[in-house]
């Protein structure tokens, strides 16, 4: 059994480029929404992929998102059967921590929680990370905001998410989805 896969970007089917895979511990969804359309329904998001179930296939999508979509487009990285909506009743009772990163940082950053969070490792404490249902990516002028998503307001102390380079927990805010 391979213990190590080459991972390939020319393509985004891992099938193709690996005999076996590791599993995550959940499935993941990945979705944008880009900030000219005004449909904030569920139908104004596409899904780039679904049933990210595996570290191939996360790493794959990772590497193969292109900075300028990461950069100016509003993504969403939520746990399957999550959907991106503050209304959705996996998130209605929770909400989310923001932070502010500059546009020079802001790549480094998504792609390190993006790993983090695929494996249960975003925060230090396991019952943590089993709150956080996803992480979100808005674009602004010279920074994006990139926010935690809870599904319960249980969890506010964001001293316990792991540290990430430029990802600077003091001014962090917490906010319920319904304020």
């Amino acid at each position: 059994m391979d213990i190590c896969c080459e991972i390939s970007t020319d393509s985004m089917d891992p099938n193709t480029v690996c005999s076996s895979y590791h599993q995550l511990n959940d499935k993941w969804v990945l979705y944008n929404h880009l900030p000219s359309v005004k449909d904030w329904t569920i139908n104004g998001y596409n899904i780039i992929m679904k049933d990210i179930d595996t570290v191939e296939k996360m790493v794959l999508l990772n590497r193969a998102l292109p900075e300028n979509m990461i950069k100016y487009s509003m993504l969403f990285y939520m746990r399957k059967g999550v959907s991106p909506l503050w209304e959705d009743p996996a998130n209605k009772d929770g909400g989310c921590f923001s932070y502010k990163i500059l546009n020079k940082h802001v790549i480094q950053v998504w792609r390190q929680m993006m790993y983090l969070i695929s494996g249960e490792s975003l925060a230090s404490d396991s019952s943590y990370n089993k709150s956080i249902n996803g992480i979100t990516i808005s674009p602004k002028k010279n920074f994006c905001i990139i926010k935690i998503w809870l599904k319960d307001t249980e969890h506010q102390n964001p001293q316990l998410i792991n540290n990430i380079e430029h990802l600077t927990k003091h001014g962090s805010m917490f906010k319920r989805h319904g304020d």
